[in-house]
C-alpha cells in the first residue's frame, strides 16, 4: 500500500483524529501493513507480541478456546479499531487469539516508533484511553450477561451496547454472534424470532432496529420475560 493512500485512510480513524499532518505523514511512513487472509490466525494466545495494531480493512475477531475446543468470541473489530492494546505497552503473552472473519489488512507500529509518536503528540493516548474505557464497559456487560442472564437478556445487552441511534449493523454471521453471547446458533435464532414477535426488535437482513429501547433495557436487566 502506498504511503499517501495509507495516510488518507488513517486520517479518518478516530484514534488518530487529533494528529496533525506532519505526524500523520510520519505515522504512515513508519507503519507496516500486513494482509490477513480470511480464517487465518494473526496471533495465538501463547504468542509474545509488542507494538500497536490497528485494523485498516476487513473484520477480525478476538476469541478464547476452551479445553474442549469450544470457542468464545470476545470482541469483533472493524476498520479503524485498534486491538490488543495491552501489547502496545507490554511484551507479555497474548491473552487470547485473533483471526480474520474476512480478508483484512492490519497496520502495525513498532514500540519505538509509537513511543516517538506519543512524545510528539500525546493526544493519541487520550484517544486510546477512551477506546479502552469503552472496551472495559463492554466486557463487564458481557461477563454479567454470560454468567447471570438468560439468552434474550444477553441479546438485549449486546444490541444496546452496539447500536447507534436505534440501529445495529451486525456485520457478522449469526454463528459468530452466537459465539459472542455464548449460545448455539439454533437458540439464538429462536430468541431473535421471539424478540421480533414481541416487537422489541426488527430484523432486516444483517441490520437490527431497536423498536422499544425501554423494554430492551428492562429485558437486559433481567426484569422482563422477553
Amino acid at each position: 500500500m502506498e504511503k499517501e493512500e495509507l495516510k488518507k485512510i488513517i486520517t479518518e480513524f478516530p484514534i488518530f483524529s487529533n494528529l496533525d499532518d506532519p505526524n500523520l505523514t510520519r505515522l504512515a511512513e513508519n507503519a507496516v501493513v500486513s494482509d490477513i487472509p480470511k480464517k487465518a490466525i494473526y496471533f495465538s494466545e501463547a504468542k509474545f507480541l509488542k507494538g500497536m495494531h490497528v485494523l485498516l480493512s476487513g473484520k477480525v475477531k478476538l476469541f478464547k478456546l476452551a479445553e474442549d475446543g469450544k470457542e468464545q468470541t470476545i470482541f469483533v473489530f472493524g476498520p479503524g479499531e485498534p486491538f490488543c492494546l495491552c501489547s502496545t505497552f507490554s511484551d507479555g503473552k497474548m491473552p487470547a487469539n485473533l483471526s480474520a472473519l474476512e480478508d483484512s489488512k492490519v497496520l502495525f507500529i513498532s514500540p519505538s516508533k509509537f513511543q516517538t509518536l506519543i512524545q510528539e503528540d500525546p493526544s493519541i493516548l487520550l484517544n486510546m484511553m477512551s477506546v479502552m474505557a469503552k472496551r472495559l464497559k463492554d466486557a463487564m456487560v458481557m461477563i454479567d450477561s454470560l454468567s447471570l442472564k438468560q439468552i434474550p437478556s444477553r441479546l438485549a445487552a449486546y444490541f444496546l451496547s452496539q447500536s447507534e441511534e436505534g440501529w445495529l449493523k451486525l456485520g457478522i454471521s449469526y454463528r459468530e454472534l452466537s459465539k459472542i453471547i455464548g449460545v448455539t446458533p439454533e437458540a439464538l435464532s429462536r430468541a431473535m424470532k421471539k424478540m421480533s414477535k414481541e416487537k422489541l426488535i426488527e430484523v432486516d437482513g444483517t441490520s437490527v432496529r431497536l423498536i422499544n429501547k425501554e423494554r430492551l433495557e428492562t429485558c437486559r436487566d433481567g426484569n422482563l420475560l422477553c
